[in-house]
């Protein structure tokens, strides 16, 4: 069994989906809740993810393609 004092920490984007949800929880039904919900998945798939994202400078954006660097 796993205690509390066991497990990490949880990560900064969890922490974040954490509060954009307790936030949306507040607010009436309609678009800005949908909104708050909607940022705390797009957080939580980023966390589940890895952050696994591909920095590209403007040299390697315009070699790939393809267009005369000015």
């Amino acid at each position: 069994m796993h205690f509390p004092s066991e497990m990490a920490p949880p990560s900064p984007l969890r922490r974040q989906a954490t509060d954009a949800l307790r936030r949306a929880r507040k607010l009436p039904v309609g678009p800005d809740r949908n909104d708050l919900r909607q940022l705390a998945l797009g957080l939580r798939w980023l966390e589940k993810k890895g952050l696994e994202a591909k920095v590209l400078d403007r040299s390697d954006i315009l070699s790939e393609l393809k267009l005369p660097a000015k």
